[in-house]
């Protein structure tokens, strides 16, 4: 069995503050019992870029993965791609992006042709198999969805991430995701937030569809903040006809990962490809929604299970 978390880390930098750095710690090594693979949204970081204008989030994964050794976890090894700075959104200067923790000693990352902030990633079929032409790499990361366009009124945005593991003999692809935000400051704005975040589901599920055209059975798990609701159009249009919301198979008392108000709402989801939709589990630690402040984040991580061997 293999483990993976979903968290929103809420501009997790370097310079946070010791006790958010050993919550983190303490939740995922205790409460998640240490995940083979953690799908991360809003690293930060604030610079300086590299001459290529990117700027990487290694301090802010390296602090993170010291608090968690600290806390008696294992030494996770970080990937990412590293936005330009500027150019993902988010709260200025932070350059948030998505990104991951794993375990080498219990799943391996492919590295393939791996892509820099404006390479897009394809599949292809080579020696007999489905594989991503850069891990890690980012979908469609120049498409005005994520880049922006100025004439629909859409700002620059977090780029999804994806990638392919190998896990006991077996190929697991994640794509990991921060759509564009629901915070708007008015109606109008709020409607071109939430076309965007259409574009930016569609874009992902034209790739994940590419990917299962040209293999069916592919594993395939897509994890994140997804910044809208079960049955909204976002996910309807990110799930399709071809993958599963796992979040839709809890309980409806359980189905939430943030609070607006007083009022739960899942904003975290997991969907997976048919061919693991009998092979996984989902839960949802309300660790954050039933807390009371001060919050490391508030959202709750999601916890997928996967009834896949590791290493050894």
């Amino acid at each position: 069995m293999i483990a993976i978390a979903s968290l929103n880390l809420c501009n997790l930098g370097s310079d946070a503050l010791p006790w958010r750095l050993q919550h983190f710690a303490r939740l995922i090594t205790d409460t998640l019992a240490a995940p083979a693979i953690l799908a991360l949204q809003e690293i930060k970081s604030t610079g300086p870029a590299l001459a290529d204008g990117s700027v990487p989030g290694d301090a802010a994964y390296g602090a993170l993965s010291a608090a968690i050794v600290a806390a008696g976890g294992p030494r996770y090894t970080c990937c990412e791609v590293a936005p330009i700075d500027g150019a993902d959104g988010g709260q200025a200067g932070f350059n948030i992006r998505v990104g991951l923790l794993f375990d080498p000693q219990r799943v391996s990352l492919v590295e393939r042709a791996p892509g820099g902030p404006l390479d897009a990633t394809g599949v292809r079929r080579a020696a007999g198999s489905v594989q991503l032409t850069r891990s890690p790499g980012r979908i469609m990361p120049t498409d005005p969805a994520f880049a922006g366009c100025s004439e629909r009124h859409w700002l620059p945005s977090r780029k999804a991430l994806v990638t392919e593991f190998q896990i006991g003999g077996d190929t697991l692809f994640i794509v990991n995701c921060h759509l564009k935000s629901m915070r708007s400051p008015d109606r109008r704005a709020e409607d071109y937030a939430k076309k965007q975040r259409h574009a930016q589901a569609t874009a992902i599920h034209t790739f994940c569809a590419s990917l299962l055209a040209l293999d069916p059975q592919a594993r395939l798990l897509i994890a994140g903040d997804m910044n809208d609701l079960c049955g909204s159009k976002t996910l309807d249009l990110l799930r399709g006809t071809q993958l599963v919301n796992l979040i839709d198979s809890l309980p409806r008392h359980e189905r939430y990962t943030h609070r607006h108000g007083q009022r739960p709402q899942a904003l975290d989801h997991v969907l997976v490809s048919p061919a693991l939709q009998a092979l996984a589990r989902v839960h949802i630690p309300h660790v954050h929604s039933n807390a009371t402040p001060p919050l490391a984040s508030d959202h709750d991580p999601v916890l997928i299970e996967l009834d896949l061997p590791a290493h050894g």
